[in-house]
């Protein structure tokens, strides 16, 4: 199998220095994987390393686009790719969206821990990644609360908990896979502004282009968005809500939200949402 191994930082690719994780070279990533899985071809190509606590979507958009043009000049059979668990899910669900398309597995894997810390996590998770590419089967590989391995679905994802444990959204649907090229030829990706569910949070009037409000529950954060939202989208700013429950009963606050021009996205975790609303 000729796997196309896209190593775009995060702590797999760090050092622990006296409780400080530094990002590095990922020589652990790759001479384990020649050492260890050496059954397959696996190709390195040089790319931008990034700490994902600190990614902005055009780091996503760099890697994405030189990953993409790397497997349309032929003869892959699966695209590994190491990431940060930070912002994973928001990278995860917007890979999904953009390679999903070109027709062969992708997995995304990590570790918690660095592996000069923790070495047996981070080789389980890339022997585990490996074999999924090997199944035909993408998604994101890291462990599970148990310890054990598992496949998250890329467009189900949401982001860890403290400890690095990934969830699954479970009302999420698929989403639906269109052509994305103009992601790729945009001279400038459009300034999100996200809205956490947090009470008394402060939000500004402008300097964005497209809104998404994290509901929380089935409510919203502040009934204080209503003429805001109304003020925005007379602008032309769109303004998006999710998660948005499927069966659950609607808060007042997000119905009112809903009517003043707030656009619903349901079947999709914030996660999905910031693909679909970058993406739009």
């Amino acid at each position: 199998m000729r796997i196309l191994t896209a190593m775009l930082g995060g702590t797999i690719s760090s050092t622990d220095q006296s409780g400080t994780i530094k990002l590095g070279e990922p020589s652990f990533v790759k001479d384990f994987l020649l050492e260890y899985i050496s059954e397959n071809e696996y190709v390195f190509p040089e790319l931008q390393t990034y700490s994902s606590e600190n990614a902005k979507p055009e780091d996503y958009r760099r890697a994405l686009r030189a990953i993409t043009e790397e497997v349309k000049s032929g003869g892959y059979d699966g695209i590994l790719i190491t990431h940060g668990t930070d912002t994973c899910a928001f990278f995860a669900q917007l890979a999904y969206r953009i390679l999903t398309p070109l027709g062969i597995p992708f997995v995304i894997t990590g570790s918690v821990k660095s592996p000069d810390v923790d070495p047996e996590e981070a080789a389980y998770n890339l022997i585990f990644a490996v074999n999924c590419l090997e199944k035909g089967n993408s998604g994101l590989a890291f462990r599970n609360a148990d310890r054990i391995p598992k496949l998250y679905n890329a467009c189900y994802v949401m982001s860890p908990d403290i400890d690095g444990i990934y969830k699954e959204y479970k009302e999420s649907d698929v989403p639906e896979i269109r052509d994305f090229k103009d992601f790729f030829t945009k001279e400038k990706l459009p300034e999100i502004l996200i809205i956490p569910a947090v009470p008394g949070v402060v939000i500004p009037e402008d300097g964005f282009d497209r809104v998404l409000i994290c509901c929380n529950h089935s409510g919203t954060a502040s009934s204080d968005l209503e003429p805001l939202i109304k003020k925005w989208t007379s602008r032309g700013i769109k303004c998006f809500m999710a998660p948005v429950p499927k069966d659950a009963g609607v808060y007042e606050s997000r119905k009112r939200l809903r009517e003043a021009g707030a656009e619903e996205l349901s079947g999709m975790p914030v996660e999905g949402a910031w693909a679909e609303v970058l993406l739009l």
